[in-house]
């Protein structure tokens, strides 16, 4: 297993969440009664009515703050697509997180430069993001430490937009099979970021993720050129530094055999590598699980 940054989290924010009604102060869990399992939610963002599939798995309503993972997927897709795809409310289940997969107006995302219709309109999907998570934490005990975003195509466009104009309110980002579409980009603070392109994507050539995303987040984050390099799978290789600000991990894995799809994913379900247990692990160290 491959090793990340990792983020401590104070003790006492446990002892807070997990605490009695008898606390002086009140607790970070207090009220917050959400039901396990998934359901659509309809919430006003932008002055437009948005839709977000919520998955809530009994194992992440244990009394204390929890993870929470964004979903975002790629153009013509859906949020349920994309769960689908990627399996994360499994993942979810078996690790005691929340997941959220957001429906892009007419199935895009504005994340730049891209994508039509989303950006033709002008729509804020920042704010969007941004209102996902306060709907689900009015509900839900979440971790304010562990919101992360993921997202495919389109989508991982999207989430290099979160981190360069949300990086306040998300701990780490995992772009899949897409590059960054915002220019300029400035994060307010240094993020850990975990960039997946496939070698023979011909949607979004892997030089965009080698060539453009990867070298940004790189000087984002206030990296030296130190790069390990590390074999996870038989077809997927990882170059990564923590010699960065604040000392976040920020890689690059470049995945073999693979065209426009999420690696280890519905469409490739024999894949030797998985994208979706890789950003979980990366997610989960840069939480401090």
């Amino acid at each position: 297993m491959r090793k990340f940054s990792a983020i401590a989290i104070p003790l006492a924010l446990c002892f807070a969440a997990c605490g009695s009604d008898d606390d002086a102060s009140p607790s970070l869990c207090a009220g917050k009664n959400g039901a396990a399992g998934e359901r659509s939610i309809s919430i006003e963002s932008g002055g437009l009515e948005r839709t977000f599939l919520l998955s809530a798995p009994e194992s992440a309503l244990n009394g204390g703050p929890v993870p929470l993972v964004l979903v975002f997927h790629g153009v013509l897709a859906d949020g349920n697509a994309i769960q689908t795809v990627t399996g994360f409310p499994e993942k979810a289940a078996q690790e005691g997180f929340i997941t959220v997969a957001g429906d892009g107006i007419e199935r895009s995302w504005n994340a730049g430069l891209c994508c039509d219709p989303a950006m033709r309109l002008g729509i804020d999907d920042v704010t969007f993001a941004r209102d996902m998570v306060a709907a689900v934490e009015a509900e839900y005990c979440i971790d304010p430490e562990r919101i992360f975003v993921t997202g495919f195509s389109n989508g991982a466009a999207m989430a290099f937009k979160l981190t360069c104009d949300a990086s306040d309110l998300f701990a780490g980002f995992a772009p899949v099979g897409g590059t960054i579409a915002q220019f300029p980009c400035e994060p307010s603070q240094p993020r850990p970021v975990e960039t997946i392109n496939n070698l023979e994507d011909p949607v979004v050539p892997f030089r965009a993720g080698e060539e453009v995303a990867f070298p940004l987040s790189l000087e984002w984050n206030g990296c030296a050129d130190d790069l390990v390099v590390e074999q996870v799978a038989d077809n997927a290789e990882c170059r990564s530094t923590t010699t960065c600000d604040d000392s976040v991990h920020t890689g690059f894995c470049a995945v073999g055999g693979l065209g426009h799809v999420w690696p280890g994913g519905a469409t490739d379900p024999n894949g030797d590598f998985s994208a979706t247990d890789h950003i979980w692990d990366f997610f989960a160290a840069v939480g401090g699980e």
